[in-house]
Formats: C-alpha cells, sequence, structure tokens
C-alpha cells in the first residue's frame, strides 16, 4: 500500500475495523469507467475500507460500495435539479455525495491520488472547485473532522 498507509495504520492504531469491497466489486466500479483507470489511490481505498468502516469515519455519508455505483448519476442529477450550467463528463468519478446536496469527485486523468473537487447546491455560483490537493488528503481531512475541508482551494 502505498498512499493509504498512514491513514489505514492510523486506523489500525485506533482499532476501527475496514471492510474491503470483493473482487466483484472492484469488477463493477471498473465497468462503469469502460476503458479508463481508477487511481491507485481510489484502489486501496476500496481495496482496505469499501465496504465501510464500523466507526462513525464516513457514516451516514454516500461512498461505500453500497452506494458508490449510484454516485455519478446523482451527481448528474443534483446538477440537473438545480438548473445549472455544470455538466459532469466520463473523465470525473464521483464518489463522495451527502445528503443529495453536494458531492465529490476527481478526474481520472490527472494521476495515481488526483486532487478532489467539490459542488454543494448552497454554493451553485461557485460552480465547482478544488477542495484538495489529493484523494488522501481528502480521506485525513474527513477523518480529523476538518470543517473547512469544503472550503475552495486556491
Amino acid at each position: 500500500m502505498k498512499y493509504l498507509n498512514e491513514l489505514v495504520s492510523q486506523f489500525r492504531i485506533d482499532k476501527i475495523p475496514m471492510s474491503p469491497c470483493t473482487n466483484e466489486d472492484l469488477i463493477n466500479v471498473r465497468k462503469m469507467i469502460s476503458d479508463q483507470t481508477l487511481p491507485m489511490a481510489y484502489i486501496e481505498f476500496l481495496e482496505t475500507m469499501g465496504n465501510g468502516t464500523d466507526h462513525t469515519f464516513l457514516r451516514g455519508e454516500s461512498c461505500f460500495m453500497d452506494e458508490l455505483l449510484e454516485l455519478n448519476e446523482g451527481g448528474a442529477e443534483l446538477l440537473a435539479e438545480n438548473n445549472v450550467p455544470l455538466k459532469l463528463t466520463s473523465n470525473d468519478f464521483v464518489f463522495w455525495m451527502s445528503q443529495g446536496c453536494m458531492f465529490c469527485f476527481f478526474k481520472l486523468d490527472e494521476g495515481e491520488n488526483p486532487p478532489v473537487y467539490f459542488y454543494s447546491e448552497g454554493k451553485k455560483k461557485d460552480g465547482f472547485y478544488k477542495i484538495t490537493d489529493t484523494f488522501t488528503e481528502f480521506l485525513q481531512r474527513r477523518y480529523i473532522k476538518d470543517r473547512y475541508i469544503f472550503q475552495k482551494r486556491e
């Protein structure tokens, strides 16, 4: 493990059980993106905790296998409902959604540990904007419950 080593080690220290996704789950996620490749940091996430954690980490947020396959569609629907001119492309992968009113995604062509972008119906005028420089940073900041995570990154 290259990208999530520090976070997974912290989970083990904190005795947080992690449920990996299955090989079949991984195959289904890869089918969603057809000929594109998932970033390695995200694959590590799926392989270590893709079916959730027995903890408050990301609890109540849509990001694990039980909802993951519907998130791109959910993001597109949210944009349509809000009548914004923004569109998700086949290069955008929605991996996190909360309350049906905000979502995060990364671009499949921005490296093995890509930046994370955010949209919220409460911040429509800002469009999509970057909130973290890497997917790993997103997870670490969610774990420490960083309340400033959804602010625009310059």
